[in-house]
């Protein structure tokens, strides 16, 4: 029943306080329709290089049939691609209704904040009311298509006053040189200007503060507006006068029009919603509320302080992760840091069956088997509920988490894709304390910890198998698998210092193929590299698990065994005849496949010990095979 109350909504930064506050706009409304509403949040445009690739397996993520509706806060998204391909999606995959948070015209009912006309109201408030004559704009040429909105509101409005825009526009961008070349050359006209109508707060701001620098009081000698209604703005002397940016009542108003679409309702193309402006005493006007800046400056101290604790909770978490060489152990570090998230109620960590899917390359030239994953399988490999551990278990891909989840929740969840480049791990699920819509900035670098850390994981997975592979090609004989002599000197060092140590006997065997000469004369070396090959799967099955085996070259194979007699060698010897005769029997080869062995048996004093044993074994090893020459002359 669940997936019949649930609203999705697409939007990207929503740490930012315009997404933050859209998104709890549209949970306040939606709750009053009786939806749960589910955010699918990406990081896109934020210059992270190659990192950022995998923002598009947010599309990944959503059941297109679980949603009554979609909001899409289009403008949110920096990357052109991943916007188009999330309306792709939308058009593809869902049937429910969608709305669009757009200022750009859009295929979908969208919703509109108009927050640059107030502008006009701003210069018509100034020339009235407080008797303005001189009135400047300062717009912004980094933000081109608001700037040009809000320029002609402003002309407007001194159209309005018969006021002359000539020489009264001037643009700059954030940085504080430009601001302060364009501050300059409005003082620098011929008079005054008594009133400076800038494109925004932060820009606004940055004047005040150098016309104070100047010596200049405001609103007595120069008022000055803004239009954004930052918080700073409103808590400092002057209170500056701005325009409302009311993004609650965006998010609102898109679940109030998305109810209509889902009741089957008509909405029209485009809804607007109004901003107003916000007189305050940077432009003359009496103070609307007491400006309390004890209390917001130890507002901006716990600020601070909070940001410096994440910067060193963020460097712990990432030394920490990057020591981790499995991922259970992984996940036991990253429970904890989960359990200090600010207002986390629950956390879940979503994993792709085939998160750590070895690449094409690697397989290939570490000649691994193609690894079977079933496609339709997520693995729940954290759970934190209400600071309880949950226990760990895989659902399917039909839901994005397990029902028993949503059964026992009644909170939104943010959803945020978990990624390194092009490579999809899963995905985090969240719910934040009194239904909360967004997380603070520094969880940006806590996801990043967190994929860097399924990251190293994939990559030592693979550079696992590339040492295998390496080892194998360093000690490894490439035609019968057994040692070859760097290999067999490798295992057999630490294994003779415990026979000497334990003063334990140690037995040498020489293994040599009889008649090799002759089947690759007759029939090729392809046959006499098999016969080889029949003699070392033979040596395998007969020897015990710690006899050391190796092939030294051509047809000559060394096996070192430990605390054998002479009758326990013998009985090896026998048990690989044996297994050539049944082979031979078993397979129509127009050859036998023999073997002459020879042994030494000896509790060594030294590594060097080992040499002169097999030596020995070499020796004995042809006279048994001179022996069976003579005997094949008699008959």
């Amino acid at each position: 029943m669940h997936r019949a109350k649930k609203i999705g909504v697409f939007i990207s930064h929503i740490y930012g306080n315009y997404q933050s506050r859209l998104c709890s706009g549209i949970i306040e409304k939606a709750s009053e329709y009786g939806y749960l509403v589910e955010i699918f949040a990406s990081n896109d445009g934020e210059n992270l290089g190659d990192y950022g690739k995998g923002e598009f397996s947010i599309l990944n993520i959503p059941r297109p049939d679980d949603y009554a509706g979609i909001i899409i806060a289009s403008d949110t998204f920096v990357l052109p691609s991943l916007k188009q391909a999330l309306f792709k999606l939308l058009k593809e995959c869902f049937t429910c209704p969608v709305i669009n948070i757009s200022q750009k015209p859009s295929d979908y009912p969208r919703i509109v904040l108009e927050n640059n006309k107030p502008v006009k109201d701003v210069v018509i408030h100034l020339g009235k009311r407080h008797h303005c004559k001189k009135i400047y704009y300062l717009g912004n040429f980094s933000e081109a298509d608001n700037n040009m909105l809000r320029e002609q509101y402003f002309i407007e409005g001194l159209k309005e006053l018969s006021l002359s825009a000539e020489d009264c526009i001037y643009a700059c961008d954030y940085s504080r040189e430009s601001i302060e070349l364009a501050l300059k050359q409005i003082l620098d006209a011929d008079q005054l200007p008594n009133a400076i109508v800038c494109y925004n707060d932060r820009i606004a701001l940055s004047v005040i503060t150098m016309l104070k620098e100047r010596d200049l009081r405001i609103p007595e000698q120069i008022a000055i507006t803004g239009c954004d209604t930052l918080e700073f703005g409103q808590m400092t002397a002057p209170i500056l006068t701005s325009v409302t940016f009311p993004s609650d009542e965006v998010g609102k108003m898109a679940a109030l029009q998305l109810a209509k679409l889902i009741r089957r309702e008509a909405v029209e193309p485009v809804t607007t919603v109004y901003a107003v402006p916000s007189y305050g005493t940077s432009c003359g006007c009496p103070a609307a509320h007491p400006i309390s800046s004890y209390f917001y400056t130890r507002k901006l101290d716990e600020h601070i302080m909070s940001l410096e604790q994440n910067m060193l909770l963020n460097m712990h978490m990432s030394a920490n992760l990057q020591c981790v060489d499995d991922l259970d152990t992984g996940i036991e570090l990253l429970a904890e840091f989960a359990l200090s998230l600010p207002d986390c109620k629950e956390f879940y960590l979503c994993l792709y069956e085939d998160w750590d899917r070895i690449s094409s390359h690697i397989r290939e030239i570490t000649f691994t088997e193609e690894e079977t994953h079933c496609s339709d399988t997520v693995l729940l490999k954290l759970a934190i509920k209400n600071g309880k551990r949950l226990p760990e278990c895989t659902f399917t891909k039909r839901n994005i988490l397990p029902d028993y989840l949503y059964d026992s929740s009644s909170s939104s969840f943010i959803y945020t894709p978990l990624f390194f480049g092009e490579k999809n791990f899963g995905y985090l699920a969240l719910t934040l304390e009194n239904s909360k819509s967004g997380y603070p900035f520094f969880f940006l670098s806590w996801l990043m910890n967190v994929n860097n850390m399924l990251m190293e994981l994939c990559d030592k997975k693979n550079l696992g198998l590339l040492v295998g592979r390496l080892e194998d090609i360093y000690t490894k004989d490439e035609l019968t698998g057994l040692l070859n002599r760097q290999g067999f000197k490798l295992a057999s060092t630490p294994a003779v210092n415990k026979a000497i140590a334990d003063k334990t006997p140690a037995c040498a065997f020489m293994f040599d193929l009889d008649s090799l000469k002759a089947i690759n004369d007759a029939f090729g070396h392809e046959e006499g590299n098999f016969a080889i090959q029949v003699l070392a799967h033979a040596l395998e099955n007969s020897t015990d698990e710690n006899a050391i085996c190796s092939r030294q070259g051509g047809d000559e194979f060394w096996v070192l065994a430990f605390d054998y007699t002479p009758e326990k060698a013998s009985s090896l010897m026998e048990r690989v005849s044996k297994y050539l005769n049944n082979y031979n029997k078993l397979h129509s080869k127009d050859y036998q496949i023999q073997t002459s062995c020879g042994y030494a048996i000896k509790i060594p004093e030294n590594y060097a010990d080992l040499t002169e044993m097999f030596r020995e074994a070499d020796l004995n090893m042809y006279v048994q095979k001179r022996s069976k020459k003579i005997e094949e002359g008699r008959s």
